[in-house]
């Protein structure tokens, strides 16, 4: 990226420690030397100022990681996609307590599995139809294929394999299909709880909202998202099929705590997730869930239009409003359970306390910290009380390097001295 798009500064000009920033070096060395991964970017902003980009490692055989290496941003992406439901939202055409039926018919008149005695499956009307307010918060009563009998209750058992057996997409592959096709069979299925009742991490809950997108603008989610967010915000180097002419600049995925590539994909559930989908030939299936590759100054000028409040270098996005919707509980009493037990606003993770929730890793720096990840290991946090953005991009599959990216995010957030 090029560097007229962002500001480096001494860190000390920004009110940071040198010294304290140094620690990440000494953990990036610590980590590469015990192959907890095999590459690493980090980057630490504040004030809109980058006071520290570096790359580790290698980000692929004979190859170093580089600043501008390309990750497969994953669930980085439903940020992405959230902000662009929030466009709609403004501009007054949707809102989000209407239902999505509105605009998608085929939601109209959902059902829920409920499983009785014996483990008899019985399908009940829900008591209201889902919102678009549901699915950005994962409250719809949607779930995964890759979320089969991996939890209690025993409906996990039931509604992934409904899934599977109908052929739902979720599982991240860019196939040859597309969110108009894909969203209307996930319509035919039955809900794992009331909407508004539950919190289920979903990537059918995103995509539907895409679906959603294509619909009421009349535009492709690509274009839309391209149009309206990409190009605004000059994040030139984040694309859903990285440009073939680009992809030697794909960072490779690894074996968490081993140097060794991941080729082939993984069985999660009934899902099979893997890191072919960057280079997938379909080039149909535009997933906000998860179908995002993109270089971490790009992603760094996302989370900064998010910490100033929807606006960045003069272009405005967002409202402010809309920030706060997405940046706030939208869950009430209910947690991140499956992830984090933090609260959840609209695609982002939110720490509610001075430290993370009891048993849980994920300290983001104190109240109003918040946060996503993607699951080949990337990870943006925004600390609005300390006006940073921490970004800690790697390799491994699984998550496997989310919990060596949270005591980065904690290095980094020690070195604000002011």
């Amino acid at each position: 990226m090029s560097s007229e798009l962002y500001q480096q500064v001494d860190p000390e000009d920004v009110g940071v420690s040198s010294a304290y920033l140094r620690n990440i070096d000494t953990l990036q060395e610590r980590y590469l030397a015990e192959n907890a991964y095999q590459g690493s970017v980090v980057l630490v902003a504040r004030h809109g100022k980058v006071c520290y980009f570096k790359a580790f490692g290698k980000a692929d055989e004979g190859v170093p990681m580089a600043t501008d290496s390309i990750f497969r941003l994953m669930s980085m992406s439903k940020v992405v996609a959230s902000a662009c439901v929030m466009q709609l939202f403004e501009q007054g055409r949707i809102a989000l307590h209407e239902p999505i039926s509105t605009y998608l018919p085929e939601f109209a008149d959902p059902k829920v599995a409920v499983v009785k005695d014996w483990g008899i499956t019985q399908l009940v009307t829900a008591e209201r139809e889902i919102t678009a307010h549901d699915l950005l918060s994962m409250t719809a009563g949607m779930t995964n294929t890759w979320w089969h009998r991996v939890f209690e209750p025993s409906v996990y058992g039931v509604v992934p394999q409904l899934y599977q057996d109908a052929g739902v997409v979720d599982d991240m592959s860019a196939p040859a299909t597309t969110l108009e096709e894909n969203i209307k069979t996930l319509a035919q299925m039955p809900l794992i709880a009331q909407p508004g009742a539950m919190f289920d991490y979903s990537n059918n809950s995103v995509d539907t909202l895409c679906r959603l997108v294509e619909v009421v603008s009349g535009l492709d989610f690509d274009t839309y998202q391209r149009r309206n967010i990409l190009e605004p915000l000059r994040m030139h180097e984040t694309w859903f099929f990285t440009p073939e002419d680009q992809q030697h600049r794909i960072a490779a995925v690894y074996e968490a705590g081993r140097d060794e590539k991941v080729t082939e994909a993984r069985p999660l559930g009934l899902g099979m997730l893997g890191p072919q989908g960057a280079f997938s030939p379909h080039h149909t299936y535009f997933s906000g869930a998860g179908g995002l590759n993109g270089t971490t100054a790009d992603y760094f000028r996302f989370a900064q239009m998010l910490l100033n409040k929807g606006e960045l270098d003069g272009a405005r996005v967002l409202s402010p409003a809309s920030v706060r919707l997405m940046t706030t509980n939208q869950i009430g009493d209910l947690k991140n359970w499956q992830l984090t037990q933090n609260k959840w606003g609209y695609m982002v993770d939110i720490q509610e306390g001075e430290n993370a929730p009891s048993g849980s890793i994920h300290y983001l720096g104190g109240p109003g910290a918040y946060s996503w990840q993607g699951f080949f290991s990337t990870k943006f946090v925004n600390n609005p009380r300390l006006d940073t953005v921490i970004m800690t991009m790697s390799t491994p599959g699984f998550d496997g390097a989310l919990p060596h990216n949270l005591r980065l995010v904690a290095a980094a957030t020690a070195a604000v001295t002011d």
